[in-house]
């Protein structure tokens, strides 16, 4: 289990406080008040944890950090804990920016490093092993080559599509991560419109079989699903 934490946190008392406390529960600590510099620390360091400061005063929410987190090949399964006292964005903080846990701020401090530790630990244990894919894909050539069939060719978009929730499964992927991630768009009304259209393509040019494997749940989004060997549980 991984032991660096940064700490953004746009008051700066409590966010001396915060990093005391971690600092004597062994954690290496890097501390910000402000995103540009979380931003930094966290591209300097590449923290194990990150404890996050909803609202970080002029400067808006901590989105940008998040996206950052979630977008860093060595960061994406970093724990983000997001501390705030405006209880109606837990909502937006797990679907939109893909953070691990909500606290209120107002939670004692000792139950904040006890969910920070808790979070590390589900971190560190190793995903249950997920049966083979009978698919492969050909990224140079944005084919999909099923097994034992004719090669699939994609357009980018249904290519990024396929391969992000290939490797996502068997969790669920957002339609608001696939609007930004996919079509570099902002999630609106327009943006999953379009995402709506792309999936369908996608599921054309898959074929009946193939198409199946991609599921959809309204409050939790996408997932591919690859099929167990026959004979297994």
């Amino acid at each position: 289990m991984g032991n660096t934490i940064l700490i953004a946190e746009d008051e700066k008392l409590y966010l001396k406080i915060l990093g005391r406390l971690f600092s004597k529960q062994g954690f290496t600590v890097h501390t910000a008040d402000n995103c540009r510099d979380a931003l930094d620390l966290a591209a300097r360091h590449l923290p194990d944890c990150f404890l996050l400061d909803y609202n970080m005063g002029a400067e808006g929410s901590i989105e940008p950090v998040c996206r950052f987190i979630r977008s860093h090949p060595r960061l994406q399964r970093a724990p983000i804990l997001i501390l705030s006292g405006e209880y109606e964005k837990a909502s937006e903080c797990y679907n939109t920016h893909e953070v691990d846990l909500f606290i209120k701020k107002c939670s004692p401090l000792l139950e904040i490093a006890a969910a920070v530790k808790r979070q590390l630990r589900r971190a560190a244990t190793p995903p249950p092993p997920q049966p083979a894919s009978d698919l492969a894909l050909d990224r140079e050539a944005l084919r999909v080559l099923p097994a034992g069939r004719e090669p699939v060719e994609l357009s980018r978009d249904q290519f990024l599509l396929l391969s992000l929730l290939m490797e996502a499964s068997p969790s669920f992927v957002s339609d608001e991560q696939l609007c930004r991630r996919i079509l570099d768009l902002e999630p609106d009304a327009c943006a999953c419109k379009a995402l709506n259209m792309t999936i369908y393509r996608l599921r054309q040019k898959l074929g009946r079989r193939l198409a199946r494997r991609i599921k959809n749940s309204r409050s939790l989004g996408w997932t591919y699903v690859q099929p167990r060997p026959r004979g297994t549980a």
